[in-house]
C-alpha cells in the first residue's frame, strides 16, 4: 500500500494506519496486527552502561596481565626460533584486547547518553501534547473572511 493510499484510507478503515517502511510485512506480521509501543527502559540502558564499564575494566586488567606475562620474553627465549612468532602473537592479542576495551568505552558512553536522553521523555511528551490539545483548532483561531458566509 502506498503512502497516499494508506493516508487516504486511514480515516475510513480503523485497522489501517501509518506503518513504518512496511515493517510488518518484512517481519511476517499481519497488517491488522497492532504495532507494539516503543518501550525504552532507562534502567536497562544504565544497566548496559554499567556492564560495558565492567567489561572495559576487565580488558584493561587483561592487557596488564598480558604485558606482565611477556616481560623479559626476548631475554628468556634468546636464540630460539619461536621468539619472533611469540612477539607477533602477543602483539595480536594486545591489539584485539585494546579494540574490545575501546568499543566497551564507546558503548558505555552511548548507553549513558541514551538513558539521559530518554529520562522524562514520556512525561515531556504528555505535557507537550496536552498543551497542544488545549489550544484552539486551526479553524477556530483563523481570521474571519471579510466576505459574508465565507470562512
Amino acid at each position: 500500500m502506498s503512502f497516499a493510499d494508506e493516508w487516504t484510507t486511514s480515516g475510513t478503515d480503523p485497522a489501517a494506519g501509518m506503518r513504518l517502511n512496511g515493517w510488518q510485512a518484512e517481519h511476517g506480521t499481519s497488517k491488522d496486527a497492532p504495532l507494539p509501543d516503543l518501550d525504552i527502559s532507562t534502567a536497562a540502558l544504565r544497566g548496559l552502561s554499567k556492564e560495558t564499564g565492567t567489561l572495559h575494566g576487565r580488558m584493561t586488567t587483561a592487557l596488564t596481565n598480558l604485558e606482565q606475562a611477556h616481560t623479559g620474553l626476548t631475554t628468556v627465549t634468546k636464540g630460539f626460533a619461536c621468539t619472533a612468532e611469540l612477539k607477533k602473537v602477543c602483539s595480536s592479542w594486545e591489539d584485539r584486547l585494546r579494540d574490545v576495551r575501546n568499543e566497551c568505552e564507546r558503548l558505555q558512553t552511548a548507553f549513558t547518553k541514551a538513558a539521559e536522553a530518554h529520562d522524562n521523555n514520556e512525561d515531556d511528551t504528555k505535557q507537550e501534547m496536552s498543551s497542544l490539545s488545549s489550544k484552539p483548532s486551526w479553524h477556530e483561531d483563523r481570521p474571519k473572511s471579510p466576505i459574508t458566509n465565507f470562512s
